[in-house]
Formats: C-alpha cells, structure tokens, sequence
C-alpha cells in the first residue's frame, strides 16, 4: 500500500461484498469481464515488484511457479494478438487487510484467479482457476508447460486403475467445461458420482493424493492438509468424463472429496485452434471465499 498513490489506494480497496468476490472474475480476458482493483500494468517499477512480492509470499514455491508461468503463456498469446499480456492481471483487496477482521486477497486475469481469504483464524485460497493456451511452447530458448504436473498426475491417478475401476468412475454425461467454473459459486452436484478412493489400493490412494496436492499444495494455508488425512481421502471420489487421455479434446476428470473439489478440462484453443486448452479449477465446498458467502 505504501507504494501506491492516494488515488490508487482507493482504487485497490473496494467492499467486502459477494458480488465483487464472485462477479470480477473470470476464465475470459481482461477485456471482456471486468475486474476489480489495479492492474499490475499501471503500476510503476516499485509498486510492481511490491505486488509481486505479496502475491507471492501468499503461496508455496510451486505456486509462485504456478502463477509465474500462467502470466507468461498469456504474455506468448500477447505476442501473437491484443487483449492478453502477463501484466493484464488485476489485484484488489476486497476489505481493508486487517489483523482482526474478514478480508480477501484477489489476484485474477485471463487464465489464472486466486482468492486469499483471511478471516480470523481461517485462511483459504479457493476458489483457483488455473487454465493455459497453449499447453506448451518454447521461448528464448526455454519450454514451458505450466500445467504439465498437474495433468500427469491426473493421468497417473486415471492411469493407475483397472478396466473395472475405470467404468466405475465413469460419468454418464459428457463435459466440455467445467462444471463449477467462474461464476458458478456453490453449483457442486447435490449427488456425488465416480469411484470411492476408499476402494482403491494403497498405491492407487497415493496417485489421488499427489493428483490433490499438485494443485492444493501451491498455497500455505492448511487446506492441503486437510485434504488428504485419511477420513478424508477415504469420502474422495473420482470421476472422468470423455476420454482418460487428458490430450484428446472432451477429456474431463474430476476429484469430488468432502471439500475438495478439482476439476481438469482439455479443449480447443481460442487463439492458436491446432492446440489444445486447458481448464481447470480448485475449490473448496466449505472455504471457498473463506465460506464468509452462501452459495
């Protein structure tokens, strides 16, 4: 805060409110859904890396990889056409920070939102949507696949079933999104579907439990942890739609456990049609926006 203007104090505070958490963000860009707070792109040197700085003191390690690269695949889309670019992404705190009372951290553009909520002693990072075209490329002479990890231990988790187990888990209907994607807050099935992790083998278990923490371990906030106790990892069910390969267009997979909620998506590109698109999202039935909101 202490780098910004008066004016672009006002600006990066607004209400604690259900509408602002759940209606100023989105998979679309910048351009086509507002968002609340400031741009990283109207900061000066100073207030950036500031920004940085926070937003990545509020995740892991693989986390701040996570965020880091989901910015440059949109700064490799922004080097082929407008509306995209790694400093189109909006910050906001949603309530004044305070050491006392209820307040969000909002970080959110094309293809990668957070949401740190801080609300006494509760703290949570879901809803986190992680999405990403194209899936791969190359850029002075690095490559890149930031959802790499996180699709192959989906595809490990699939992969380590039976041909039984696999028509166990899967789902009648055919996805081509998400389910509960941005603006869908609370929109979870009211019946639970696929195979019970508590049917599967010790090592099948594993395969579902680093499928969870490839994403719920890019943050610090006790939500990892809680996931994969074993009462919970044994209510998990998991669920794929389509096809298992995680590469063939319609390919959908879903982790559904008494709080968590993941769910992977492969579709075709928007901008660069030949590649795939990914989307995805990591909720939490409970801690979602701090469960400070009824969905």
């Amino acid at each position: 805060m202490a780098t910004l203007s008066t004016t672009q104090q006002s600006s990066v505070v607004v209400a604690l409110s259900a509408s602002n958490a759940t209606q100023r963000w989105s998979n679309l860009p910048v351009g086509m859904v507002a968002r609340s707070g400031l741009p990283l792109s109207s900061l000066d040197a100073t207030a950036k890396t500031a920004a940085l700085a926070l937003l990545r003191a509020s995740l892991t390690a693989q986390g701040q990889t996570t965020m880091d690269e989901l910015r440059a695949a949109d700064a490799y889309l922004g080097g082929l056409t407008s509306g995209y670019g790694e400093d189109l992404y909006y910050i906001a705190f949603l309530g004044s920070p305070s050491t006392t009372s209820s307040w969000i951290l909002q970080f959110t553009g094309h293809h990668y939102t957070h949401h740190i909520t801080v609300s006494g002693k509760v703290l949570s990072a879901t809803p986190m949507f992680v999405a990403v075209e194209p899936t791969a490329w190359s850029a002075n002479g690095v490559d890149h696949a930031p959802m790499a990890s996180r699709r192959n231990a989906l595809l490990a988790m699939l992969g380590g079933l039976d041909a039984t187990q696999l028509a166990s888990a899967k789902l009648a209907q055919a996805y081509d999104d998400l389910l509960v994607r941005p603006q869908q807050d609370g929109k979870f099935p009211t019946v639970r579907e696929g195979l019970q992790v508590s049917q599967l083998s010790a090592d099948q278990q594993a395969l579902v439990k680093a499928a969870i923490l490839s994403y719920a371990a890019d943050v610090k906030t006790g939500q990892p942890e809680a996931y994969v106790t074993d009462a919970a990892l044994a209510d998990t069910r998991i669920a794929w739609a389509g096809y298992t390969d995680l590469a063939t267009r319609g390919s959908y997979v879903r982790i559904d456990g008494p709080s968590a909620w993941i769910e992977f998506s492969v579709q075709g590109g928007i901008v660069i049609r030949s590649q795939n698109h990914y989307h995805s999202v990591w909720r939490d039935k409970q801690l979602d926006y701090g469960g400070l909101f009824t969905f």
